[in-house]
């Protein structure tokens, strides 16, 4: 896997797809392992004809994790690092949670740079919800308490809809395939949840949206406690010329749980948005 130094973190980064195709570079969650995309959305993207990087952020392995706090502004700059350690001048982007952030900053601060911005569960003002929980996550990460593998678990699974935990089946997988990760350690993991307590509680979007001027996609999950459908809504209206798009029956882990229809949308919205057409 190849890496890119940059404001002293080493990041570790993949491209896929051919080298004609039509460039995105895809931005995790916090605490989101660049991985996550393989399970339906990268190969979605790059079965459409596009180039797709992925990279894993300053914090979470393999990229190094430095001392924090990060920032998000600090992490859409590791994004630039790795789109042109890519070899992307102008390109996409679609990030998911924090990594809408991150692809909101860039879309706002870079549009000489971004061609159309797709934010997955991330654009709105800063719910109670978002704000406890936040807070809560970086407090537990400061204390520097050893948690149980299953704690972690558990953080994934709390942002399923209530249906799917009420469901031993549905739970019993996710627990057979997540139930005894490793504990995401500090520096990393304190770094990250610092940067979104910090974006969460000085949050400018309001006055951003407004001047964003690429293309933008607004995709919200129907069962999203983090970016709940009508503030995300909301927050799209303000945004000149954006698109709204919900997934119906999906959380929070819609861009894993229902990877397929978010492919999907991604390709549509990509195409229509900067001219590429591609066949399938």
């Amino acid at each position: 896997m190849p890496i890119v130094d940059h404001d002293g973190a080493t990041l570790a980064y993949d491209v896929a797809g051919d080298e004609g195709g039509a460039p995105v570079l895809l931005v995790c969650g916090c605490g989101g392992p660049a991985l996550g995309w393989h399970a339906g959305v990268l190969p979605g993207l790059v079965g459409a004809g596009f180039r797709v990087a992925t990279f894993d952020h300053r914090g979470m392995a393999p990229s190094s994790s430095p001392a924090g706090p990060y920032s998000v502004a600090q992490l859409a700059a590791d994004a630039l690092a790795v789109a042109d350690a890519a070899g992307f001048d102008r390109f996409s982007v679609a990030g998911h949670s924090m990594g809408g952030w991150v692809a909101e900053v860039l879309a706002a601060d870079r549009p000489d740079r971004i061609t159309a911005a797709a934010l997955m569960g991330s654009c709105n003002a800063p719910t109670q919800w978002e704000l406890a929980i936040t807070r809560v996550e970086r407090d537990v990460a400061a204390s520097g308490v050893a948690l149980p593998p299953l704690f972690f678990a558990c953080e994934t699974l709390r942002y399923l809809p209530n249906h799917d935990l009420q469901d031993d089946a549905t739970v019993g997988g996710w627990l057979a395939l997540i139930g005894d990760q490793e504990p995401w350690p500090n520096p990393g993991r304190l770094g990250q949840y610092e940067a979104c307590l910090a974006w969460s509680t000085g949050h400018t979007g309001i006055h951003r949206w407004p001047t964003i001027s690429v293309p933008c996609l607004v995709l919200a999950f129907e069962h999203d406690i983090d970016s709940p459908p009508a503030a995300a809504r909301a927050a799209c209206a303000r945004i000149p010329g954006a698109t709204y798009v919900e997934v119906a029956g999906a959380s929070h882990l819609g861009p894993f749980t229902h990877a397929t229809d978010v492919a999907r949308i991604l390709v549509e919205f990509f195409e229509t948005a900067t001219g590429a057409a591609h066949g399938r």
